[in-house]
């Protein structure tokens, strides 16, 4: 009988919870989205694909801050940005995916592509989350630029996804040394922030910017 009341009673409780989380669901939801999940800029914001033509270009434009009489700065779009800095990896030179884009919003550089997780560690590396994915899946980084020292710029990861579902720091910490050998030079230069993937830039650059949806690069003047 008091086994009865009791199922009877958790039961009710239960009810009662349910009907409180549904009452309140506009302000719990979002809440618990914005914790789970990585909301990609829209296509509107101008995802353009990685080519080699984009970093070929971006190249040339960099090249001519060293020249004499060269422009104190040059100005790339996210794209020709993104494909210098990959061209230049010897893991992705000349094998870059035509579904990889890049885009800026909000002071981010967003970075979206398809890999086979075992090239960034497996799943194993994704903690609790990974027997959600596939064995290929959409993953995107978003992060800030930065120059550490001369020659050597940063991408710092700020949020990694793995179909649009937010990994913890704590993880994104794990993957950097995989996605390193994929994005920069190794040996990884130990100059580098935690969560910093290698940008290798003319020794003149000195100051990175991401604003009104471009990438600026400065180079020292006298």
């Amino acid at each position: 009988m008091f086994g009865c009341i009791f199922r009877m009673g958790c039961a009710m409780v239960l009810l009662v919870v349910g009907a409180l989380g549904w009452h309140f669901r506009d302000e719990w939801v979002p809440t618990v989205k914005a914790l789970l999940t990585v909301e990609a800029p829209a296509t509107s914001a101008g995802w353009a694909p990685i080519t080699a033509a984009g970093g070929t270009r971006a190249k040339e434009r960099i090249a001519s801050l060293g020249r004499r009489g060269g422009p104190v700065y040059v100005t790339l779009t996210p794209s020709e940005f993104a494909s210098y800095v990959l061209g230049r990896s010897p893991a992705t030179a000349g094998v870059i995916d035509t579904s990889t884009r890049a885009v800026v919003q909000d002071g981010l550089l967003f970075i979206r592509t398809r890999l086979r997780l075992a090239d960034i560690g497996g799943k194993d590396a994704l903690g609790p989350v990974a027997q959600l994915f596939n064995e290929t899946e959409t993953v995107m980084v978003a992060g800030t630029l930065e120059v550490v020292r001369p020659g050597l710029g940063q991408y710092r990861l700020k949020e990694v996804a793995v179909r649009d579902l937010k990994l913890p720091h704590a993880v994104v910490g794990s993957l950097v040394g995989s996605l390193g050998k994929r994005w920069g030079p190794t040996p990884r230069p130990d100059s580098l922030a935690a969560d910093g993937l290698a940008v290798t830039l003319p020794s003149d650059v000195v100051d990175l910017r991401i604003a009104d949806g471009q990438i600026t690069l400065y180079k020292r003047t006298p």
